[in-house]
């Protein structure tokens, strides 16, 4: 291969890249994005005082003091303050997903029924907010909830229940019934 050879090869190069510099390349259009999501909750988590959980029974009250988070009910508890502040962070910057029932159907079917996790939630200012948080959605990607005073079901993601299960799950567990032993291992 010669060197004029090559020059030509290069002519050809830079026309081609000056075709595709003029011609092809165009401003990439983004489409518009979506409309910005509803917050679930209006309160921010620095306003919140006082976050209260209820499900199947127990009962778990936390306040917020100067330190952070304290667990109050059950007492003597020790549930990472932490874990206190990551649930509430979550619930109060939930954004609504998607609205999926008005609340005239059966609630059972949002597991919005006795299955469901109570939340009350205090803030420094205004009345206090009550949410109710259901079972997963069929894809396991969010929950459903509903705020109190709005009969809407919405979705909202799944990092609330997952807060919520490790705060239960921190808690110390109810009676435990004192072995038989005389029973066969196993049975």
């Amino acid at each position: 291969m010669s060197w004029r050879q090559v020059l030509v090869l290069y002519a050809v190069l830079a026309a081609l890249g000056a075709e595709y510099w003029l011609r092809e390349r165009r401003p990439v259009e983004r489409p518009p994005g979506q409309p910005a999501r509803e917050r679930f909750l209006p309160p921010q988590t620095g306003d919140l005082r006082e976050v209260r959980l209820r499900r199947a029974g127990r009962t778990v009250v936390s306040r917020r003091d100067a330190d952070g988070w304290v667990v109050v009910e059950p007492a003597g508890t020790a549930i990472p303050p932490d874990l206190i502040e990551a649930f509430a962070t979550a619930l109060t910057g939930a954004e609504e997903i998607a609205r999926v029932g008005d609340g005239q159907g059966d609630l059972r079917t949002f597991g919005l029924d006795e299955r469901a996790a109570q939340v009350e939630i205090i803030a420094e200012r205004g009345d206090p907010v009550s949410v109710t948080i259901g079972e997963t959605n069929p894809t396991g990607t969010a929950v459903y909830a509903r705020r109190s005073g709005s009969p809407a079901v919405v979705l909202i993601g799944r990092n609330v229940r997952y807060y919520e299960d490790l705060i239960f799950q921190a808690l110390p567990s109810g009676h435990v019934p004192a072995a038989d032993v005389d029973a066969p291992i196993g049975g």
